[in-house]
């Protein structure tokens, strides 16, 4: 036998004042009238009355009294809810497990709605079977802890907790709900190597370990259980059926950029062969559909082809009722066109012109050309310092302070870090020399390498060039050499905190002691320069022409790099808000309400200004059969059952024998004033 208090201390004393109450009513004063009466022995019911006036005699033989009492005695030992437990011995300690990953929100279980779902239900009923001197923590786990409740004895507070907890759409990670519930049951000492000061922090306290999952997370090897006791819960059914889509990308044709081709996998996770079809839908209408026949475990790939010049969102969806819906609607989108600002401080560049002049570069740039006297001035310093310029391009010329943008420097070299006293620091002397440097004289250039890996060298053929004179560079720590000559590197792209500063090593446009101009490269001819130029646009700027926007998973964070000239934004998800954006002076933000699959837009005011696109794409969440056993330290655990013994309640059948002393108690008061 067991007892569970369902009311707290001071409703106790509440509790115990009624009985007294009862009692005192008893000992009240009967109020009456003087009669005047020629014999008192034909008033029975008076004498009585008279009796009970005394102490002794009001108490003696008062079966109402009894029955009264006995019925708030019986409804006291009901709040106590009296029951038999029919469960094994615990440790006095239990911690929950519970997976809220995408695979939870499977529905092929019939107890309830989901198997996050069940999985509450079956903690809700070991927190109702807990003892007054037994405690309970909650920790949820996905890709993540979060630690709900901590141990408590107040089943109240547990249930408000498992109340709390919804399903999520991220992957699953069960280890660090581990280490959560691993502080508790294995202290750890004082000192990590053996010696006399060592001594344990804390005492061991042995723990009850209920993992409530389908076991669709790695094993875990590196964790040691110690003085947790485990006990797996397996949640799901034994034949679960999934139709998935694993991936879903869309590209825009390079030969033919209004074409777009959508393509996308589709597998079947089930155990049935499943026939179904798939709809393909742009910015909420319908586009096209394809038909999609896999036998169990086959996976299959689907094409499609569009025609939009703009930047598209589009959703693929399978019209098939299975376990878990979230896989069956995929993501993807063209990310819109992006204008960026350039600044050119140059004394006088025809080939740059014409190349940032061109149809492709004039889309996705505003530029603007200034000589080097206005490195002196006010404006620029503002500029400078504000980054709001995307890229700046130094021909010929260097600013005295970096500004806060990516950079492009055309025979000139970005300006070292200043030392203030180069004889006191070693270090930074040597730091300040390790900058950028020339590593050759001018000479005669002949190129021997490009790096054609890098996104600045795409599509680039430059051997054929003639460059009359040039020097080699030598670039800081971190440099990256994307074009190498004969005499040294001759393009080179180094980090600076958090930029990005570009090197060509010989002049397009140079200019004689006479001041007449003159060209030192025939590299404005090539068909390769208006090509780098974009290159130099789309990369170092951030410039991009509509494209596949890129996807993630839910959960992760976003960093999305913004135009200069955007100081809000709103983030919406499927045309509806989330929150306002302020990108910093770089113009990134970072993105972390992607808990939820779709198409997400980053708008100011009605222009799109970009986009990305969320799915799950994971296998291991869309394969639903439930893990027999989990690997936790070693230790194989085996899944037990789903459902556990109800504890025997009494407190129903007090309450009944309650209403009785009551109906005996009325009956009693009736017959004896009748």
């Amino acid at each position: 036998m067991s007892w569970i208090s369902t009311l707290s201390p001071m409703q106790w004393g509440l509790m115990a004042a009624v009985p007294v109450g009862i009692v005192l009513l008893y000992f009240l004063k009967l109020r009456r009238e003087p009669v005047e009466v020629p014999s008192t022995f034909l008033w029975s019911r008076t004498i009585e009355d008279l009796h009970v006036n005394s102490l002794l005699q009001r108490l003696r033989r008062s079966l109402l009294l009894l029955l009264q009492l006995a019925a708030v005695l019986l409804a006291a030992l009901a709040l106590l809810r009296p029951g038999m437990r029919g469960e094994s011995s615990t440790q006095g300690r239990s911690v929950f497990l519970l997976d809220t990953s995408a695979s939870m929100n499977a529905t092929d279980v019939d107890e309830a709605a989901s198997r996050l779902d069940l999985a509450k239900k079956l903690i809700g009923q070991r927190i109702e079977q807990m003892s007054d001197d037994e405690t309970a923590m909650l920790v949820t786990f996905s890709d993540r802890p979060d630690t709900v409740q901590s141990f408590t004895s107040d089943r109240r507070r547990l249930r408000d907790a498992l109340d709390r907890v919804q399903a999520t759409n991220f992957p699953t990670d069960i280890l660090g709900a581990l280490k959560a519930a691993d502080g508790l049951a294995n202290p750890r000492r004082s000192s990590e190597v053996g010696d006399v000061n060592d001594v344990q922090v804390a005492e061991a306290l042995p723990a009850d370990l209920y993992i409530y999952s389908d076991g669709g997370f790695q094993p875990v090897t590196e964790f040691n259980l110690g003085n947790l006791i485990p006990t797996y819960v397996g949640i799901g059914s034994d034949d679960p059926q999934n139709l998935a889509i694993t991936a879903f990308s869309a590209e825009r044709n390079l030969e033919n950029p209004q074409q777009v081709q959508a393509y996308a996998t589709v597998m079947n996770l089930g155990s049935q062969p499943v026939e179904s079809s798939a709809t393909l839908s742009m910015d909420g209408q319908f586009l096209d559909a394809s038909s999609v026949s896999l036998a169990a475990g086959e996976q299959t790939g689907l094409s499609f082809s569009i025609e939009s010049d703009e930047a598209v969102q589009l959703e693929l969806k399978l019209d098939y009722d299975d376990d878990l819906a979230t896989d069956n609607i995929a993501y993807a989108a063209l990310s819109p066109l992006r204008n960026v600002n350039v600044l050119v401080v140059t004394p006088g560049n025809t080939p740059l012109e014409l190349g940032l002049q061109t149809t492709k570069a004039a889309k996705i740039c505003d530029s603007e050309f200034v000589s080097p006297d206005f490195l002196d001035s006010d404006a620029y310093r503002i500029r400078a310092v504000s980054g709001m310029d995307d890229l700046i391009i130094y021909d010929r010329c260097s600013p005295k302070v970096m500004p806060a943008t990516n950079t492009f420097f055309i025979g000139a070299l970005p300006p070292n870090k200043e030392v203030p006293n180069p004889d006191q620091n070693a270090a930074d002397s040597e730091a300040a020399q390790a900058g950028w440097s020339w590593s050759t004289e001018k000479s005669s250039v002949a190129l021997v390498d490009i790096d054609r890996t890098h996104p600045m060298m795409q599509y680039l053929e430059l051997f054929s060039l003639l460059i009359f004179s040039g020097r080699g560079i030598d670039g800081p720590p971190g440099s990256v050499e994307l074009v190498g000559a004969d005499i040294g590197s001759m393009l080179v792209l180094a980090p600076r905190d958090g930029f990005q500063d570009m090197v060509l090593g010989f002049e397009i446009i140079t200019t004689n002691d006479d001041g007449d101009s003159g060209t030192n490269t025939n590299w404005y001819a090539e068909r390769s320069w208006p090509v780098f130029v974009l290159n130099v646009l789309r990369y170092l700027a951030g410039a991009a022409e509509a494209s596949g926007a890129p996807s993630y998973r839910p959960g992760e964070t976003v960093r999305v790099r913004l135009e200069s000239a955007v100081t809000t934004a709103k983030l919406s998800l499927n045309d509806k808000t989330l929150r306002t954006l302020e990108p910093g002076p770089s113009g990134m933000i970072e993105v972390v309400e992607t808990g939820e699959p779709g198409n997400y837009q980053i708008k100011e005011g009605d222009r799109l200004a970009d986009l990305f696109a969320v799915n799950l794409f994971d296998q291991g969440e869309s394969e639903l059969k439930v893990a027999p056993s989990v690997e936790l330290g070693y230790e194989q655990v085996a899944s037990a059952t789903a459902s556990i013994e109800e504890r025997q309640e009494y407190w129903r059948w007090l309450l009944v024998a309650v209403l009785g002393m009551l109906a005996t108690e009325w009956w009693v008061y009736t017959r004896r004033v009748g």
